[in-house]
């Protein structure tokens, strides 16, 4: 089982990284510079928005942290908190500012952003979109994505907290279930009719004269074979007595 890191320790860890690249970048520029120019990034209002408060689970999500204005802005970090039993972090979705390198680093239920500017770059000024990324929607809920915590970092190293109280950090989004899709429908099963020829035929149908007698013809058959043979003696025998009588 992963090992739970609380957004403060995450935030912990990738401000010691980015706080180390960015003061090797502009060391030396540091060295010869003003005092003057040793101030900590400002920044104006930032908000957080996402593109639709009402989704069906299984859709995406764009989340979208930005602010109206930044001044000297060389690196920074973003700990966005989120349930994880309605959303899912789409690793590969995050966009930076171009000119800079980005990270993503996921927790038990935060994602934590983090930018800096790369070689001698200089900060950024202006209305500025720190980070877009996406969700998956996974169950029906009312899902709220806020961002947690935040630090800015200026070109002197100098960092400046963001104040996650004020209005705006926090959106709420809607998660209807997802449709059932039917499953495949069988027609009813019918039972054919059968057909006339395998209906079993009744009544009588005209038989041989011979055939309705069977097996009693026999009898009668044999008796008159026996009554021609009796005839035949006969007849011999009264041939033969007129023969005797005429001698």
């Amino acid at each position: 089982m992963p090992e739970r890191i609380s957004p403060t320790r995450l935030r912990g860890r990738r401000l010691a990284a980015l706080l180390a690249a960015a003061t090797a970048v502009v060391g030396a520029t540091l060295i010869a510079a003003p005092a003057a120019m040793a101030a900590p990034a400002t920044y104006g209002a930032i908000t957080l928005t996402v593109d639709d408060t009402t989704i069906t689970a299984g859709d995406t999500l764009t989340v979208t942290i930005a602010a109206d204005t930044v001044a000297d802005l060389y690196a920074y970090d973003l700990v966005v908190g989120y349930d994880p039993a309605l959303l899912s972090f789409d690793a590969a979705s995050a966009v930076y500012p171009t000119g800079g390198f980005g990270d993503a680093q996921t927790g038990t239920d935060a994602v934590t952003f983090s930018s800096t500017r790369l070689g001698t770059s200089p900060g950024l000024t202006g209305p500025q979109t720190l980070v877009s990324f996406t969700f998956t929607a996974l169950a029906a809920g009312s899902a709220d994505i806020s961002l947690d915590s935040s630090t800015l970092i200026g070109t002197a190293g100098e960092t400046t907290a963001v104040d996650v109280t004020a209005p705006g950090l926090t959106a709420t989004t809607v998660i209807a279930a997802a449709p059932v899709t039917p499953g495949p429908s069988t027609s009813p099963t019918t039972t054919p009719s059968p057909s006339a020829s395998a209906l079993p035929i009744t009544g009588t149908t005209p038989s041989d004269p011979l055939a309705s007698t069977g097996a009693d013809a026999t009898p009668w058959l044999v008796t008159g074979a026996i009554g021609a043979a009796l005839v035949a003696l006969g007849a011999v025998l009264v041939i033969r007595r007129r023969q005797a009588a005429t001698r």
